[in-house]
């Protein structure tokens, strides 16, 4: 059994201080093609493009430029019901090299932060039963709000709970060498 390292905190690339209003849900939005180095960007997302810039700004020029970047932004009404995310302890980009940006403007993600390293199965369904055993335990840490964390394969997060009910922004930045045929 093929096993792979987990238990690592995302990168902290600091405050991006954005207000979205407008209610959306966009899923992968493709905004730059492998082999390009220009991205485009519907009107009504413009206004992430600061958090675009600054994944831009963290990548090197051939990771940039070899890569599809895709764009999620949802702005929702949450509840501890409805949290607008994936419920469950899991990896971004399980088993690829893909990265992924996410921010938030309120009630950030939560990651699990464990003293050691962990290891877990390369196997889609068995290794989110063991993520969800062993994360649950802790420790656990959210991010102030606003600021840009990139995760890889290792970095383990949950949606956060949310307290109050409300308007939440998140967005995630997609970076992978993978052509996502969604319909």
């Amino acid at each position: 059994t093929t096993l792979f390292r987990s238990g690592m905190p995302p990168r902290d690339l600091g405050l991006i201080d954005l207000s979205p209003t407008e209610m959306m849900f966009w899923l992968y939005c493709p905004i730059k093609l492998a082999g390009a180095d220009i991205c485009v960007v519907p009107d009504n997302l413009a206004g992430f493009m600061p958090i675009v810039y600054a994944v831009r700004r963290d990548l090197s020029a051939d990771q940039w430029r070899s890569n599809f970047v895709y764009l999620t932004a949802k702005t929702l009404w949450v509840t501890h019901e409805n949290p607008g995310n994936r419920r469950g302890w899991h990896s971004d980009g399980f088993m690829t090299d893909d990265l992924n940006y996410v921010w938030s403007d309120r009630d950030g993600t939560m990651f699990w932060t464990p003293d050691d390293l962990c290891f877990f199965t390369q196997d889609h369904g068995r290794s989110l039963e063991e993520m969800e055993l062993v994360a649950e335990l802790g420790p656990h840490k959210a991010y102030p709000d606003k600021h840009l964390l990139r995760l890889d394969q290792s970095v383990i997060h949950r949606v956060a709970d949310f307290s109050t009910a409300g308007v939440r922004s998140f967005v995630k930045i997609s970076v992978s060498r993978h052509r996502y045929n969604l319909v």
